[in-house]
């Protein structure tokens, strides 16, 4: 008997603390949790996203704008976003950006980011996601994809980006344009990427409408794809008005677009010259550091750029380029976040323009334009 007390004893003791150890432990249920970072949340969502890589200040600006929007998502709808965002190390470095791509599908995301430097190299891989991950596509997009593979994209449209420069630049030296013969460079850091073809090929096709509806002859040359795809020249090389002369380095380093821009700056029937992104603007930028012929005057060679970051403002504020076209990459990275945590909820989505801008000395300070640039 006296055992069994014992036993007894020991026992209501062992449920005893039992209990007190149970009444410390608070249970996590839907309303305590945050959506911040260390937080569970009520439902976690899993993004992945494929760049053309962080070389330049523009794929960190999109970058903020989508940690930005991630955090604002997270605060709003109270859910949990984990990402993943990378890029090649290099835009002209095709096989690793698939390689990024077929890694992110692997992880069975809930929504795919992509903005592809070869599309015809991604197309196999994007067939195999056969819709079972919604993909968005952003700056460039995915155009020609697998039908219904990318349900919608977050981007400039940069063919109408192109014809921007082209108009403003038009403006500043159209009263240059007669009976001698002149000449516009184009550089562009590579032939294959979706955004810097269409916004080179923009830029081409407005130049020539604007020449031929003054009644001025055109002869595009150079580089085969921007050749081959612009709108018919009206004249050949000896007899036109205006030559329009394309050049692309064989690979995309601000060096070699320095290089590509010296040969055309060196010519003496130049007169402007148009650097289609933020390499190879900062490419005009530097030949033009040992040349000194670039300016604002009539007997400056005209230079106008595409994109933003330190160099490129500078030179603008400088008067050194006379102008740029800016994209809007914070907006881009935000419409990308937004785009995709629709997508992941199954919500319709679609196409989405986030715009481009002109930027002078005269209107780089204010407060529409500023809010569009990136260091």
């Amino acid at each position: 008997m006296k055992n069994f007390k014992r036993a007894l004893a020991i026992m209501l003791a062992l449920v005893m603390v039992l209990s007190l150890a149970a009444c410390g432990k608070k249970t996590t249920t839907d309303s305590d949790k945050s959506s911040g970072d260390d937080a569970a949340g009520s439902e976690t969502l899993k993004f992945e996203v494929v760049s053309k890589g962080f070389q330049s200040t523009y794929w960190q600006a999109v970058y903020k704008g989508f940690q930005e929007e991630v955090e604002k998502i997270q605060s709003d709808k109270n859910v949990k976003i984990e990402y993943n965002f990378v890029g090649p190390d290099s835009e002209t470095d095709i096989a690793q950006q698939v390689q990024q791509f077929e890694s992110a599908v692997n992880a069975n995301p809930d929504a795919l980011g992509l903005a592809a430097l070869d599309v015809d190299a991604l197309n196999d891989s994007i067939g195999k996601v056969n819709g079972k991950t919604p993909i968005i596509g952003f700056d460039s997009g995915v155009p020609n994809a697998p039908e219904g593979a990318v349900l919608a994209n977050a981007s400039t449209d940069n063919y109408a980006a192109g014809e921007v420069a082209a108009e403003n630049l038009y403006e500043k030296i159209k009263s240059r344009i007669g009976d001698k013969q002149v000449r516009i460079g184009e550089v562009n850091q590579d032939a294959t990427s979706e955004s810097i073809t269409n916004r080179g090929l923009g830029f081409i096709d407005k130049m020539i409408e604007l020449l031929t509806a003054d009644n001025y002859t055109v002869c595009v040359t150079g580089n085969e794809k921007y050749v081959g795809d612009a709108a018919d020249s009206t004249a050949d090389e000896a007899s036109a008005n205006v030559i329009i002369e394309v050049r692309v380095p064989a690979q995309t380093t601000t060096e070699l677009c320095a290089t590509e821009a010296g040969v055309i700056l060196n010519k003496e029937d130049t007169i402007a010259i148009f650097g289609s992104n933020q390499v190879a603007a900062e490419g005009v930028v530097t030949a033009n550091d040992s040349l000194s012929v670039c300016g604002s005057e009539d007997s400056n060679i005209i230079a106008v750029g595409f994109d933003s970051g330190s160099v490129l403002k500078a030179a603008v504020s400088s008067g050194v380029m006379y102008g740029a076209v800016t994209q809007a990459p914070v907006t881009i990275g935000a419409v990308l976040a937004d785009l995709m945590y629709s997508s992941a909820k199954g919500e319709e989505v679609e196409d989405t323009d986030t715009g481009c801008q002109f930027y002078t000395a005269e209107n780089i300070e204010s407060e529409e334009i500023a809010q569009n640039l990136y260091d």
